[in-house]
């Protein structure tokens, strides 16, 4: 059953990421239709077409494989084979573009420039959407992600800071080869300022509305977040043996919500995070139970229950907010932290378990019983 319960999520995590590819390259697609310019990571891609007149999915692939020969170059012996599996998901990327932009045929050009924003606007959307579907089934990140943590993970500059540079590097880079090669702004203009400042903008308003019912549908952890996504470029021993499905649970959810998570996945707490996904709180069955008797005395003696006053209790308890009752005080561990400090984080605040943090997002999970495993394996090994 378990096993079932595992390739099922697999399953689901594996729809999420290429469907929310398929609605990505949508928005980019109507972005292009709309002839207001391009969001900044698909901005090079058109300049490629707009200059060379190379098939836009065809000059995406390129530019992902160029991005994968990026990553080699300023990690070196850092990197991973396994980012090589970065190529064929551009190749996939890139097909689904041409498949869009393909499918952007079948309808007539904007009239005016009324209708040429309002396009772009939508295109926000899908490009948020997708992002919303593709970011928590954390596989294989786009080639783009993958420059950014690979420059991120070599200058300790902040994964947020990373991105930003990139996209207005892209950006730049894309208006003056447009300039100089055709005299024009080509993929640059209204709707790259519109899509830098509006996608976020969307995907957290997404996430607020959906966020709830797209982690109980993928099972697990769906907050890691887009910084973390692609993090196959990072090898430590925390991150080696942390776990990375972690179950959680809304600020705003009911503890009826808790309750079924707590009994369903049979773990005894789980971190809160807020609309933002951000960790801050943690929530146990031993601070529902807690709360349950301070509402009144419960027992009379060892042998007899106010059943009445239990289920008054009860009703009294579920109808209220996770964020009500779960603690505030949350230690965590940096992704960045030795196990020696998250031994002695763990050790000085009496813990189990500590959610791990990078770049205010968290991205796994470690617990006691894997420091220990894997302290034991190392005696054996060595």
């Amino acid at each position: 059953m378990e096993s079932e319960s595992v390739k099922s999520n697999l399953l689901v995590r594996i729809l999420f990421y290429v469907v929310g590819f398929l609605i990505m390259t949508l928005g980019i697609a109507i972005s292009v239709k709309s002839d207001m310019g391009v969001s900044p990571v698909s901005s090079i891609p058109y300049t490629m077409t707009c200059i060379w007149g190379i098939e836009m999915g065809r000059a995406t692939i390129l530019f992902h494989a160029a991005l994968v020969l990026i990553q080699i170059i300023i990690l070196r012996k850092a990197f991973k084979m396994v980012n090589l599996i970065q190529v064929p998901v551009g190749i996939l990327f890139g097909s689904f573009t041409t498949f869009s932009n393909h499918l952007m045929d079948f309808f007539p050009d904007p009239a005016n420039m009324t209708v040429q924003v309002v396009m772009a606007l939508v295109s926000t959307v899908f490009i948020a959407f997708g992002i919303f579907l593709y970011v928590p089934a954390n596989f294989i990140p786009l080639a783009a992600e993958g420059v950014m943590l690979a420059v991120s993970k070599v200058t300790g500059i902040k994964f947020s800071n990373a991105k930003l540079s990139f996209d207005i590097s892209v950006v730049i880079i894309s208006l003056i080869t447009c300039l100089i090669a055709i005299k024009s702004l080509g993929s640059v203009g209204i709707g790259t300022i519109i899509a830098a400042v509006l996608v976020g903008i969307n995907l957290k308003l997404i996430t607020r509305v959906l966020g709830t019912t797209r982690d109980k549908i993928l099972g697990a952890n769906a907050a890691v977040a887009k910084e973390s996504a692609a993090d196959i470029t990072v090898d430590t021993p925390l991150l080696r043996i942390m776990k990375r499905d972690v179950y959680t649970i809304r600020n705003n959810d009911s503890l009826m919500d808790a309750l079924k998570l707590l009994a369903e996945k049979k773990v005894s707490g789980v971190p809160v995070l807020n609309e933002n996904d951000e960790v801050v709180g943690f929530i146990s069955d031993g601070d529902i139970i807690r709360h349950l008797t301070s509402e009144r005395s419960l027992f009379v003696d060892s042998c007899s229950l106010e059943k009445i006053e239990f289920n008054q209790s009860i009703v009294k308890l579920l109808s209220k907010e996770v964020s009500t009752i779960a603690s505030k005080k949350i230690i965590t561990v940096d992704a960045s932290d030795d196990l020696d400090n998250v031994c002695y984080k763990l050790g000085e605040n009496h813990l189990k378990k500590a959610p791990v943090i990078q770049d205010g997002r968290m991205i796994g999970i470690i617990n006691v019983s894997n420091i220990i495993k894997y302290a034991v394996e190392l005696m054996e090994a060595g």
